[in-house]
């Protein structure tokens, strides 16, 4: 009886442990800012999904580059930046010597809460867990943003399994660039990464401003006034815009269109929330952040 009673005990706080993990954190935000979701033109743009920072044999890491390339088509992966030697059939490319954007991820390390009170019981019911880099506070920043894989490959065999898999390392943490043109060839892409858009999840969102001049992309600058537009499809959105990493702005839905009149780089982070009561928001997940737009 008292070991009955002992379980009943545990599966409580793991319960109630559960409930509040989900619903932290919690911000207080007096108001949200308004912007009108005007009418705007939409530019053609070539949209690419690529991955920063993997790991492979070639830094004495396990992981095949088959498995990898494998896994990229089936994520949709056009790109891959690594420990590559050299281009590899146009959609592997080494690391730049240096790159100024600031990396989201990087230096992570396994946390055993984010295991037993969001993926572990999450993975049980067939439901997706949250990326634990949802749960961090973006903050303002200033210059571009990349995310890196979530771990490395730890074991490959001789049947070409590997623990945990390339599926599993890339999981769905997104690098996003927008182009005007067609990127074709072995021409080292750099515009993807100073460009880069930030997504965690399978969410959709589109950044760009405009002009009766012309459209700004991501990691572009402009000498002419704009409107920066944000969209997506995120369920309860929250968009946060920073000017010189200070923030501008609290938008509570899906697609803004805001006047850009003063200098700087102006940068875009989405998040959601789980409910709101009052000005207390529960549940807070970042799920996007862009690399910025500059008025010169």
């Amino acid at each position: 009886m008292r070991s009955r009673g002992a379980i009943r005990v545990l599966l409580s706080l793991y319960l109630w442990a559960f409930i509040l993990y989900q619903l932290l954190p919690v911000r207080v935000i007096p108001y949200t800012s308004y912007a009108p979701s005007d009418f705007y033109p939409k530019p053609f743009l070539h949209v690419y999904t690529f991955a920063y920072g993997v790991k492979t044999a070639f830094s004495n890491h396990a992981g095949s580059i088959g498995n990898l390339l494998s896994t990229m088509d089936r994520r949709g992966f056009d790109f891959a930046f690594g420990d590559f030697p050299q281009i590899i059939e146009g959609r592997l490319f080494p690391l730049p010597q240096r790159s100024e954007c600031l990396r989201v991820g990087e230096g992570e390390t396994f946390s055993p809460i984010h295991f037993l009170l969001e993926t572990l019981p999450k993975r049980l019911v067939g439901v997706s867990p949250d990326d634990p880099l949802t749960r961090t506070d973006p903050g303002g920043f200033e210059r571009c943003v990349l995310v890196v894989p979530g771990g490395r490959i730890l074991l490959s065999t001789f049947t070409g399994l590997e623990i945990p898999s390339y599926g599993s390392v890339l999981g769905s943490r997104r690098n996003l660039s927008f182009s005007r043109n067609r990127i074709e060839g072995d021409e080292y892409p750099l515009e993807l990464l100073r460009g880069a858009v930030v997504t965690l999840g399978n969410i959709s969102v589109r950044v760009f401003g405009y002009s009766e001049w012309s459209f700004y992309l991501p990691g572009e600058s402009t000498r002419h006034p704009f409107r920066l537009v944000v969209e997506t499809d995120v369920e309860k959105p929250l968009i946060f815009i920073y000017r010189e990493g200070e923030l501008e702005g609290i938008f509570d839905r899906g697609r803004i269109t805001y006047p850009v009149t003063e200098r700087g780089a102006y940068t875009v982070a989405v998040m959601s929330y789980k409910f709101r009561f009052n000005v207390f928001y529960f549940g807070l997940r970042t799920l996007s952040l862009a690399s910025p737009v500059r008025l010169l």
